[in-house]
C-alpha cells in the first residue's frame, strides 16, 4: 500500500480520487458474507443529546487538559463528537479551537486571532449518550484562570 502524508488531513486529492480501487464484485473474495443482511440493529436514540455550555474567561491550559484526559478515559465512548472554541491565560491574542470523535481530538490555533474588541467566550459542544449538563458546566468552570480573590462569572447553561 502506499503512504501518502497528509497535514491536518489535507491530501493530495489526485492521489486518492478517480482511481478506481474498489471493485463491488472483489470484495466477495475476501468477504463472501459481505452483502449478507444484518439482524435489525435497533439504537436508543433517546439516550443521545447535545450539550452547548459557554462562559466568559480565560481557562488555565493544564487545568483544561487534565479535565479533558479524565473525561475521555471516563467517557470517550458516549462522547460522539466534541468541538470548542476556546481562550487561554497566557496565550495572548491566539484564539484556540478543537474538535474530536471519541477519544480522538485535533486541538490548535484558530487560523484568526480574537479581535481586538471581541469578547473571549469559551463554547463548547459535546454530542453523546447520558450527558449531564451541570456535570460538565461545573468542570469547565473549574477550569477557569483565577487571579487571587476573583470570583468566577457565570456559565450559560
Amino acid at each position: 500500500a502506499t503512504v501518502i502524508e497528509t497535514e491536518k488531513s489535507k491530501a493530495p486529492l489526485d492521489k486518492i480520487l478517480g482511481l478506481n480501487s474498489f471493485d463491488m464484485e472483489s470484495i466477495l473474495d475476501y468477504h463472501p458474507d459481505f452483502f449478507d443482511t444484518q439482524e435489525d440493529q435497533k439504537h436508543n436514540l433517546e439516550l443521545v443529546s447535545s450539550v452547548g455550555i459557554e462562559f466568559k474567561g480565560q481557562l488555565h491550559a493544564q487545568w483544561f487538559n487534565m479535565f479533558m484526559m479524565d473525561l475521555l478515559r471516563e467517557r470517550a465512548a458516549d462522547l460522539y463528537r466534541t468541538k470548542g472554541l476556546l481562550s487561554f491565560h497566557g496565550q495572548g491574542d491566539t484564539k484556540f479551537v478543537f474538535q474530536g470523535v471519541h477519544e480522538q481530538i485535533n486541538f490548535g490555533p484558530a487560523k484568526q486571532p480574537w479581535g481586538k474588541d471581541e469578547e473571549r467566550v469559551n463554547k463548547f459542544v459535546f454530542i453523546g449518550k447520558d450527558l449531564n449538563r451541570q456535570e460538565l458546566t461545573k468542570s469547565l468552570m473549574e477550569c477557569l484562570y483565577k487571579e487571587e480573590g476573583q470570583a468566577l462569572e457565570g456559565a450559560t447553561l
